[in-house]
């Protein structure tokens, strides 16, 4: 529960921290008035008025649930559309979408068994797999389950057409997990009435990626099929993967009022392995090696995994949209943990969830003003085993147990045009939720339980135009977050059962923003402050390395600045430059009678820098440049041990021409550029000091891309 008193206390408290943002909030707002002021002056030379005037056409989102003006969401927001070089990539994971993303950190590119992490704000920093506090979604389909964890190695980046990222809590329209956002719309059907268009990728380390795009239109049908196959043996030893992946979406045009979405997909992995981390002596005699305990017990996984969506919506009437959404998923999973004691988990889960929404625009005292209702519900079962890990071969089973977790959210959110200039919005919802485990394995009594939980949550924010390109906004919003079941039954007492000392985490955010575009320049610049209680972390015991438990830690608070500035196309040039600070703090957080008041929030990075400059010329020929420098990071609570900054960079040029009705591109990449020693992930508060893993050095792909569209 939040209390605002000691919030109250908190802001009188950290005064002195204000103070650390000055300066950088003064240099880059320096930047951002000299970008405007230079670009607003007419070109020497030429007469006043005479200059042309590049006007950017709006963007549309719909990470508020319905399609909006981002200039009209008082969010803190990045779009992305595909664009050429994206096709170029190796395809391997998702961050290569979302290049120079202020406030969004990426690691673990590379071990396939523990998922890419996604930090938003710090939110998802203390995920030991998967994704957690994060909402995604995929063509309006949940992928976050009722329990707050998402799973990502059933996304293939190859097959995104547009991305949203929110950096900001959502949760008054998305409940729990809602520390932010991530949307995506996979490729829509090409224009032409049909089209197929192969890609092959391959590269060092065994890198060997095959995708096949097949779509087409008939009037009001139109379809998507994509499939892809990857198979990495990986820089490090024991860390090979190999996965397939299809997808199927088809969209109806019922009527002139109506449409329908029908989605499915299918992934299937037969190996990924686990390399494990390495003590900090370990990873400067040898990088590439794997952990000991890992090549032992062989650690990996295996997944089979079937999801399926529809959506229905239709307009009464001009003014008003009903929309319905439906979804389930089934997910087989067995994994080797670097352990004997319950190191081999396997577990058959069924999701299911629906949603209802309702879109009314009216005038409210005379005033534009959109209305959103809707509520969702979803349910989550987990058939759970654990057995003992004998150096790989399955032992005796030691837990047995069903988990379920159902949730329930009605929400509303009004945005309201109450002056020409001047949206307020305001929203709230209400979560309950069940949590139930049913205990099958009676030899240490019966764990079985149950616990509810409910948290309402509200948001209002306001945005002043202060013309058509640019604008202020704030919000202020909170955020809850509640364990999810692997969270809950990894109990640190060694029994079955929920962990009955880990409780939720709430948040109270603000937010103060400006954005614009001037001249083709599109800038940003954003303040935030977070104030956390229960905030849930991960740590390691001694006898049981290499598995995870969480612990709630009291209360901390995040203040931070995002910017990010764009430049217009120029020649066939354009490039952007993102810059994030965080100053995440524990204020309250005591363990084993020792305080940590004052120490850092592990796991983020105090400064990231991104630059992004891509190329195109008319001869089909065409580049980008990626770097960014991450800045140094606690890898525990305690603060005695930290993950090294380090600077990044890829390179990838090729060609591309088209005859007729067949496009094709050759293309070349080059992956850590500078060649650099770094950790591609880090293990928070690991056991013996085991935190880091690896990232591959200097190395190299190319491929080829075929678009056929016959006549």
């Amino acid at each position: 529960m939040i209390h605002l008193h000691d919030v109250f206390n908190f802001q009188l408290h950290r005064v002195h921290s204000l103070f650390r943002l000055i300066i950088p909030l003064l240099f880059q707002g320096a930047v951002l008035a000299c970008t405007f002021i230079l670009t607003a002056l007419p070109v020497a030379g030429q007469a006043p008025g005479a200059q042309d005037t590049i006007i950017l056409s709006p963007i549309n989102v719909t990470a508020t649930r319905t399609e909006r003006q981002a200039s009209e969401i008082p969010n803190a927001l990045t779009h992305f559309d595909r664009y050429p070089q994206q096709n170029f990539q190796p395809g391997v994971t998702l961050d290569e979408f979302a290049r120079s993303t202020p406030g969004v950190f990426f690691q673990n590119q590379a071990n396939f068994t523990q998922d890419l992490r996604i930090a938003i704000r710090g939110f998802g920093a203390r995920s030991a797999f998967g994704v957690r506090g994060i909402q995604m979604r995929v063509d309006g389909i949940p992928q976050t389950l009722p329990d707050g964890q998402t799973q990502l190695d059933s996304i293939d980046p190859g097959m995104i057409e547009h991305m949203e990222i929110v950096r900001g809590p959502l949760a008054s329209l998305y409940g729990n997990a809602s520390g932010g956002m991530i949307g995506m719309t996979t490729l829509e059907a090409p224009r032409e009435r049909f089209a197929v268009s192969p890609r092959q990728v391959f590269g060092q380390y065994g890198l060997f990626k095959s995708e096949l795009f097949a779509g087409g239109r008939h009037e009001r049908f139109d379809y998507t099929v994509f499939g892809s196959h990857l198979q990495q043996n990986g820089w490090r030893d024991h860390s090979a993967v190999e996965n397939y992946f299809t997808q199927t979406k088809l969209n109806f045009r019922v009527n002139d009022d109506s449409d329908l979405m029908l989605l499915f997909r299918k992934f299937y992995s037969p190996e990924a392995r686990d390399s494990g981390a390495l003590t900090l002596a370990e990873v400067r005699q040898n990088p590439a090696q794997a952990a000991t305990r890992n090549r032992q017990f062989n650690a990996g996984e295996e997944i089979d995994q079937e999801q399926a969506g529809i959506r229905f919506r239709t307009k009464p009437s001009a003014s008003q949209e009903l929309s319905f959404t439906a979804h389930m998923l089934h997910r087989d999973f067995q994994n080797r943990l670097p352990l004997f004691d319950g190191g081999q988990v396997q577990f058959d889960r069924h999701v299911g969830g629906v949603s209802l929404q309702y879109t009314n625009d009216h005038r409210l005292f005379n005033r534009p003003n959109r209305l959103i209702t809707g509520v969702d519900y979803g349910i989550q079962n987990d058939d759970r085993q654990r057995f003992n890990n004998d150096s790989g071969r399955r032992g005796a089973l030691v837990l047995n147990q069903a988990e379920r977790v159902q949730n329930v959210g009605p929400f509303f959110r009004s945005e309201w045009r109450a002056r020409d200039k001047l949206d307020l919005v305001l929203g709230g919802r209400w979560d309950w939720f069940l949590f139930e485990v049913k205990d099958h394995y009676r030899d240490d009594g019966n764990q079985s339980g149950r616990k509810t939980l409910s948290q309402a949550s509200g948001t209002t924010g306001v945005v002043y135009h202060l013309n058509n390109q640019h604008q202020i906004y704030a919000n202020v919003a909170s955020i809850f977050e509640t364990p999810t079941t692997t969270e809950l039954i990894n109990n640190p007492s060694g029994i079955g059962g929920f962990n009955s000392n880990l409780s939720p985490q709430t948040s109270l955010s603000q937010e103060l923003g400006v954005r614009g575009a001037t001249h083709g320049f599109q800038y940003e610049t954003t303040l935030f402050y977070i104030y956390t209680w229960n905030e849930i972390l991960p740590f390691e015991r001694p006898e049981l390395p290499g598995r995870a438990f969480f612990r709630n830690s009291g209360q901390s608070s995040r203040l931070g600045v995002e910017t990010r500035l764009a430049t217009p196309e120029w020649k066939g040039l354009r490039g952007e430059v993102s810059y994030t600070l965080s100053d995440f703090e524990f204020e309250k957080y005591t363990i084993n009678h020792a305080s940590l008041n004052g120490n850092a929030f592990p796991g983020v990075p105090r400064h990231r820098w991104e630059g992004l400059l891509r190329y195109t010329h008319p001869l089909g020929f065409f580049s980008q440049l990626h770097v960014q420098r991450v800045g140094a990071f606690y890898v525990n609570d305690n603060n005695t041990d930290a993950n090294n900054a380090y600077n990044l960079g890829q390179l990838l040029f090729g060609w591309g021409t088209r005859y007729r009705w067949l496009d094709g591109s050759v293309f070349f990449g080059i992956n850590n550029l500078f060649d650099e020693r770094y950790n591609a992930n880090t293990r928070i508060n690991a056991a013996f000091g085991r935190y880091y893993e690896p990232g591959a050095p200097f190395n190299v792909y190319g491929g080829l891309r075929i678009r056929i569209m016959p006549l």
